[in-house]
């Protein structure tokens, strides 16, 4: 489309609707969307998004297979279970392009909510109203120390006596560093965060190697500790619980959805008592 075939479909839209869509300072200065624009926007891609969906409802009725699966999970997920199950839909699906993204919890929470994303392996509660959050499974928080820790030969710790310890934590853009502040908080606990790092295997490692412990999920464990130990914590006892994060309101083609089977499958495999 050339430059005043585009500039005249907007003069349309902005007549249509009777008020300007675009700033224009004036030439060489660029262009930017008016307050009515960025409003118009948020609709417009709600609409895109909606035909996508609608294509793919059609290529269903079909018998079509989509070509393309849109996953975003979180960092002790793509540890330890992801592999299998990815294995096994690959496997099965070769004609199903999968695109999976190691993000933070928020991002992947924003990700079935903008379109960008046609599923997510996280945690709950979440705080869109545009994502639908299915719980899978409540898992323990635990205490990881080295063989020095004065806390090495313990079976549980309060949460209290953290306050004391040099911590290893991951970075306050995790969606488990923000609940473990809150945990924290709940007790009128600061702790005192040494180091912060986006990588449980640094965190691990900090631990078999310097006076700090860390706090690491149940499922982001390996299974050999190298002479590290996992302690129990208590008072209060903290949990997160992993979800699977879908579109509100949105088309899911069948991919999806046998992804997610697939994936409650391996947490009921892993975890037979929930």
């Amino acid at each position: 489309m050339t430059q005043p075939t585009l500039s005249h479909q907007i003069a349309q839209l902005e007549e249509q609707i009777g008020t300007p869509l675009f700033d224009r300072p004036g030439k060489g200065k660029g262009i930017r969307l008016t307050r009515s624009g960025a409003v118009l926007q948020k609709y417009c891609m709600r609409a895109v998004q909606e035909l996508e969906s609608g294509h793919l409802a059609l290529a269903e009725l079909k018998g079509l297979s989509r070509g393309e699966l849109r996953i975003g999970v979180i960092q002790s997920f793509s540890r330890t279970l992801l592999a299998p199950i990815l294995g096994t839909f690959v496997s099965q699906h070769r004609n199903i392009r999968v695109e999976v993204s190691e993000l933070t919890g928020l991002s992947i929470e924003e990700g079935p909510h903008s379109g960008d994303l046609d599923l997510g392996i996280a945690f709950a509660p979440a705080s869109l109203e545009g994502t639908e959050v299915e719980p899978l499974l409540e898992e323990r928080l635990l205490l990881v120390v080295g063989p020095s820790s004065a806390l090495f030969q313990r079976k549980s710790v309060r949460l209290s006596e953290l306050e004391s310890q040099a911590l290893v934590l991951l970075e306050s853009g995790f969606s488990t560093r923000r609940l473990i502040d809150t945990y924290f908080g709940s007790i009128d606990i600061r702790p005192n965060v040494m180091c912060t790092t986006n990588s449980i295997e640094i965190m691990l490692g900090l631990v078999a190697h310097a006076d700090v412990v860390t706090i690491v999920p149940e499922c982001a464990l390996p299974r050999n500790l190298d002479g590290r130990k996992a302690i129990q914590l208590i008072e209060p006892a903290p949990v997160r619980t992993s979800a699977i994060l879908w579109p509100r309101n949105s088309f899911r083609s069948a991919a999806a959805p046998r992804f997610a089977e697939m994936v409650r499958a391996r947490f009921l495999l892993e975890n037979p008592a929930s």
